[in-house]
């Protein structure tokens, strides 16, 4: 028993109605370049339509291919476009100024590079070896706390603080005046309220 893709690939009899169709579809488009298979979907549209079934496209690419050698004629066929490989470079006439930026940024940046670069002293003995060792890990802990101190009194300092409400009632934004009852009531006003 065959299986679905093996149907696939045995092309079935094309009758001369329907070489003419798929002639006619693929009037303008040629199965060939770069766009070949959108060019094959624009044709199994419109072979579909032409014979009111449903088409498939590997069957329109294997007959196809019986009647014509697509690879020879695919490797012929030139690009829509230049694929010529060149340096790319900005134009000097408007980019002068840029490239010139660059460059002395570029100088800069290794300049620093050079002067940054730190040699340590040669030590001589273990005992002077252990000191700077010891030293080295005394900064390390001190900086460590330190950061851990900063960081701590930053996180507290940094929260901005809300303004207080003012509750039903009051007037003010006083913290001890938050019940209604404690606010004197206002003079200038003539309207009652409902509490």
């Amino acid at each position: 028993m065959a299986t679905a893709k093996e149907k696939l690939e045995e092309s079935p009899e094309w009758s001369p109605e329907e070489e003419i169709q798929l002639f006619f579809a693929m009037d303008g488009l040629k199965p060939i370049g770069i766009n070949r298979h959108f060019f094959i979907v624009c044709v199994v549209d419109r072979l579909s339509k032409a014979l009111n079934r449903d088409i498939n496209s590997d069957a329109v690419w294997s007959h196809l291919k019986t009647m014509y050698n697509l690879k020879a004629l695919n490797e012929q066929e030139q690009l829509p476009f230049p694929n010529e490989e060149c340096d790319f470079s900005l134009p000097e006439t408007e980019f002068s100024l840029v490239i010139k930026q660059k460059s002395v940024e570029e100088q800069s940046t290794e300049e620093n590079k050079k002067t940054e670069i730190k040699l340590e002293p040669v030590v001589k003995s273990a005992k002077e070896k252990e000191q700077v060792d010891k030293e080295k890990d005394k900064q390390h802990d001190k900086e460590k706390d330190s950061k851990t101190t900063k960081t701590k009194f930053d996180v507290v300092d940094s929260t901005p603080k809300r303004p207080q409400k003012r509750t039903r009632g009051s007037m003010s934004l006083e913290p001890n005046a938050s019940n209604p009852a404690s606010t004197p009531p206002s003079v200038q006003m003539t309207k009652r309220r409902r509490i």
